[in-house]
């Protein structure tokens, strides 16, 4: 995603999540320049998102895998699956280009996204500590996925 695709953005943020223009630009903006994000496209509108950025230096290999979300209409059909697994091989050839290789995903979750832990567990992630009120309104586990 870039800047041409904030309009795309902007509009599934209102569409999915709610109806408020100053965050729906803020949320644009941010998942087009400040972090690396991947959208999932559907009759020219954005169905889904995963965004990520690099941890420490290049020759680490590690990413965050900051977010991940699906419009609600499109949820259960195997896209976040699909966008997790684009995510890998992007960040394969991202590190590939400078020489180095991806070695570690990891992400922070909610504590109480049952379906979220489900899914990363399938996907290959393994949970390994959880943080107590790392979040205002619950704790938050943190996952791993070695390459």
């Amino acid at each position: 995603m870039n800047e041409d695709d904030e309009p795309f953005l902007r509009d599934m943020y209102l569409r999915d999540i709610e109806e408020n223009q100053e965050k729906a630009s803020r949320f644009a903006y941010e998942l087009s320049h400040k972090v690396k994000t991947i959208g999932c496209i559907h009759e020219k509108k954005i169905i889904g998102t995963i965004s990520w950025d690099t941890r420490g230096g290049l020759e680490d290999g590690v990413i965050e895998l900051i977010a991940l979300g699906i419009s609600p209409l499109y949820q259960r059909q195997g896209i976040a699956r699909e966008l997790v697994l684009s995510l890998i091989e992007e960040t394969k050839k991202f590190f590939s280009q400078f020489g180095y290789k991806l070695r570690v995903i990891y992400l922070f979750m909610e504590n109480g996204n049952i379906i979220g832990r489900k899914f990363y567990k399938r996907m290959g992630f393994r949970e390994f500590f959880t943080i107590p009120a790392f979040l205002p309104h619950d704790d938050t586990v943190f996952w791993i996925k070695y390459f």
